[in-house]
């Protein structure tokens, strides 16, 4: 007897009615057809949940909840922007994001109030002053940023401040005007300004060093002498040793002294006690010698032994090292520095003691020149890490770059600024976590972004990812790296295109324009 084949069961044969959609059909058809209205319907119930879930968070976030108090207050108070402030934040609602459903306390309404005054003030300041409240927009929000980080804010506060910003539009239903992570940095690059400084994690796109911007450190700390030793001391403490200036002055150079290298035990950011090591350079070390014993004697004058003048207070102390710093030219408007730039050519320095290469945000060497001498580029990123007081070596970017942004050197700074986004976005640690649990080996940023081009927010982002053979054939790695694409897809604000390499052997960064994301 002939075996029955797929192609003999007919739509007659299954019951469907003649005419309908299953006469002449196989099964194999029907079943193909019924899993893609299956799937189909799938995707309509997914996309309505996922508008549902938004727009609940949306009413529990008080989206265009004072729209119509805003409107009210500047019709009422028109060209009076303080008085319109003071009463949008005394009628407003402010539903709490978190927990039960509530109103947030008298300190972060204040705390509020206090940001968005702020705020007005600071518009008027930097010559973009706003009438009414009505007025402010995501114009004002990139304006603002970019005066925050000239005067060198932490990324905690100025997290704060695009907080209470981003609160104020969701409030009077302009969501869109200040988004977040991603596209907020693309909309930032698209005006020419570098993210960096707003997030903790931060890759530099440009060099904050000294020597970088063409001043010498040490000719600054001999005219600093000349004004002022006590201060010149201080100066070359954070030249020699990174120190930030609050830790200089609370130093005590007599109680910590150590032959091998130097405590910081008091005035650290977060209360981190940190060692610095002398330098393996003979002649930075004992730069760095005669700099403690100078200290020793210098804090001997003061009955805590601090590098502060008898009476004097860390306050006061402060305005007198800014005072001298102007008065030799270190300010952004004319040597373009900062006493933390001081920091950045510390951290510079040591990266190339430990790795013998200069930092990659130089761009000096290639990304392929990192790769051959990955272990001492490793050591050199945590040390550096450590020496500023820090615990991870991924914090050695925010000074030094990474070396897995070089590929495209001749890109334009727009272009850079986009490519350095999505680096820095790619690799965080929770997407290296999704790339472990489907057994990537490695993963790679490739095609047109990887070369700064094509980096608009509509165009997806290709990844090659080589896989690890976990015992389940080529067909089980493809069916990993199309899981992989889905998660990643919404994990990561962009379209992920996965493509996967199959040769054992590693592509060649400097030629194939592929930027390593994931698999150290």
């Amino acid at each position: 007897m002939k075996a029955m084949r797929d192609d003999d069961f007919t739509g007659q044969q299954d019951g469907s009615p003649e005419g309908g959609p299953g006469e002449g059909e196989s099964l194999k058809a029907r079943l193909a057809r019924e899993r893609a209205e299956a799937k189909k319907v799938n995707a309509s119930m997914s996309a309505q949940a996922k508008r549902e879930k938004l727009s609940a968070q949306r009413r529990r976030a008080g989206a265009g909840l004072s729209e119509a108090l805003l409107k009210e207050v500047v019709a009422r108070y028109r060209g009076d922007i303080k008085r319109q402030v003071a009463k949008f934040m005394e009628k407003t609602r402010m539903p709490a994001a978190t927990g039960r459903a509530r109103q947030v306390s008298d300190k972060t309404r204040s705390d509020f109030g206090d940001n968005l005054m702020r705020a007005v003030a600071q518009l008027k300041e930097i010559g973009m002053p706003i009438q009414n409240l009505s007025d402010l927009s995501g114009k004002h929000a990139v304006a603002l940023i970019s005066y925050w980080k000239d005067e060198d804010q932490a990324a905690a506060t100025i997290q704060t401040k695009l907080s209470a910003l981003r609160k104020f539009f969701t409030l009077v239903g302009k969501e869109d005007a200040l988004p977040k992570a991603v596209k907020l940095y693309d909309m930032l690059a698209q005006k020419g300004i570098d993210h960096g400084g707003l997030r903790r994690t931060q890759v530099a796109t440009t060099s904050k060093s000294w020597s970088m911007k063409g001043v010498d450190p040490h000719q600054v700390v001999k005219d600093v002498y000349a004004e002022d030793s006590l201060v010149g001391i201080q100066l070359k403490c954070e030249v020699l040793f990174g120190m930030r200036l609050n830790e200089v002055l609370h130093w005590q150079p007599n109680a910590t002294d150590d032959p091998r290298r130097l405590l910081i035990l008091d005035g650290a950011k977060g209360g981190r006690v940190r060692f610095v090591d002398y330098s393996s350079d003979p002649v930075r070390a004992a730069l760095q010698r005669q700099l403690v014993e100078e200290a020793k004697i210098a804090a001997q004058m003061h009955p805590r032994g601090v590098l502060l003048r008898k009476r004097q207070t860390v306050q006061q102390a402060k305005d007198r090292f800014y005072t001298v710093m102007r008065k030799v030219g270190v300010t952004k408007a004319q040597l373009g520095v900062t006493g933390h730039g001081l920091r950045h050519e510390f951290a510079a320095n040591l990266y190339e003691e430990i790795s013998g290469l200069r930092p990659p945000v130089e761009g000096v060497h290639t990304q392929q020149e990192y790769e051959d001498r990955l272990g001492a580029v490793e050591q050199a990123e945590l040390a550096v890490s450590r020496a500023l007081g820090h615990a991870r070596p991924s914090i050695s970017s925010a000074y030094n770059g990474s070396r897995f942004q070089i590929a495209g050197g001749k890109m334009t700074r727009e272009s850079r600024m986009l490519l350095n986004n999505l680096v820095d976005v790619l690799e965080q640690s929770n997407v290296a976590n999704v790339f472990r649990e489907f057994a990537a080996d490695i993963a790679w940023l490739t095609g047109s972004a990887a070369l700064g081009q094509g980096l608009s927010s509509g165009q997806y982002i290709e990844i090659t990812v080589r896989m690890k053979d976990e015992g389940d054939g080529l067909q089980g790695m493809a069916a990993r790296t199309e899981a992989l694409e889905a998660k990643l897809n919404k994990l990561v604000q962009r379209q992920i295109v996965l493509k996967s390499w199959l040769k054992s052997s590693d592509p060649d960064p400097a030629l194939d324009g592929f930027i390593r994301v994931f698999g150290w």
